[in-house]
């Protein structure tokens, strides 16, 4: 496991493994407290990118549902919905635009 924390690639890891990799480096660094041991520096840089990855996964997940959510929420609007927003686009364009020229 030491080896797997030391020299993971993202690329080849699911978010499951990367948060087990980060538990890891925890304990290890807790270890390393407990036994009054100056921590390595691998622990902390790789427990900075472990958590820079799951953060920017975790991103892109709720990137992903929101989109998701406000496509489906688009979808649900009746004709007469998408007409008056389509109307009131237009109206802020056209003041944008008298105030342009």
């Amino acid at each position: 496991m030491l080896e797997q924390f030391k020299n993971f690639d993202a690329n080849r890891l699911d978010v499951d493994q990367l948060v087990a990799l980060a538990a890891y480096g925890r304990q290890l660094r807790e270890e390393y407290e407990a036994q009054s041991l100056d921590e390595p520096e691998f622990i902390d840089l790789q427990l900075k990118s472990l958590r820079r990855e799951i953060h920017s996964r975790n991103a892109d997940k709720l990137e992903r549902t929101l989109r998701e959510k406000r496509s489906r929420l688009e979808a649900l609007k009746s004709p007469t919905e998408k007409r008056a927003e389509i109307k009131r686009e237009i109206q802020t364009l056209e003041k944008q635009l008298a105030n342009v020229g």
